[in-house]
C-alpha cells in the first residue's frame, strides 16, 4: 500500500473530519487494512507510545508510521501463530514434548535426546510440561531479533 492509498484510507476512516483517527476509527482502519480488528489493549498501547500527543487519536503522519510498522509486526505474528498451529496438531493450545520431538523429526533435524530435553526445558518456562503459545511466540521473536 502506497502513501496515497494510506492517506485515502485515513480520510475515509476519519468519520467526522476531525483530522485524527479515534479508537473506533483505528479499529475500522485496521480491519480494512489487514482484515484484523485490533483489541482495545493494542490500541491503548499504540496511543500511549506516541510522544507529545495532542489529539486523542492518530494524526495522518502518525497513521502512516503506524501502517508501515504494524504491517511488519502482523507478518511476524501470523507466521508465529501459523507455525504454532502446525505443531499443535491436536489443537490443545500448547505443545508437549512429543509435539516438540515430532517437529524436529518432520524437519529431518537429528538431535540427541539430551539436546531436545534441554531445548524443551528452556521453552517450558513454568515447568508444567507444556509450551504455551505465549512462550512459543516469545521464543520465535527472540530468535528473529538475534
Amino acid at each position: 500500500m502506497n502513501k496515497n492509498d494510506i492517506e485515502k484510507l485515513f480520510r475515509e476512516c476519519d468519520r467526522k473530519g476531525k483530522g485524527y483517527l479515534d479508537r473506533e476509527d483505528i479499529k475500522v482502519a485496521t480491519i480494512r487494512l489487514y482484515g484484523l480488528k485490533m483489541d482495545k489493549f493494542k490500541i491503548e498501547r499504540l496511543l500511549s507510545n506516541i510522544p507529545n500527543r495532542i489529539h486523542p487519536g492518530l494524526t495522518l503522519d502518525q497513521f502512516i508510521d503506524f501502517v508501515y510498522s504494524y504491517k511488519h509486526q502482523i507478518d511476524h505474528e501470523d507466521e508465529n501463530r501459523e507455525t504454532f498451529l502446525i505443531l499443535d496438531r491436536t489443537c490443545k493450545g500448547f505443545l508437549n514434548k512429543d509435539d516438540f520431538i515430532r517437529a524436529f523429526e518432520r524437519l529431518n533435524i537429528k538431535l540427541n535426546p539430551d539436546a531436545i530435553d534441554s531445548a524443551f526445558k528452556q521453552l517450558d518456562v513454568d515447568g508444567d510440561g507444556r509450551i504455551s503459545y505465549r512462550d512459543f511466540d516469545f521464543m520465535m521473536n527472540y530468535v528473529a531479533e538475534e
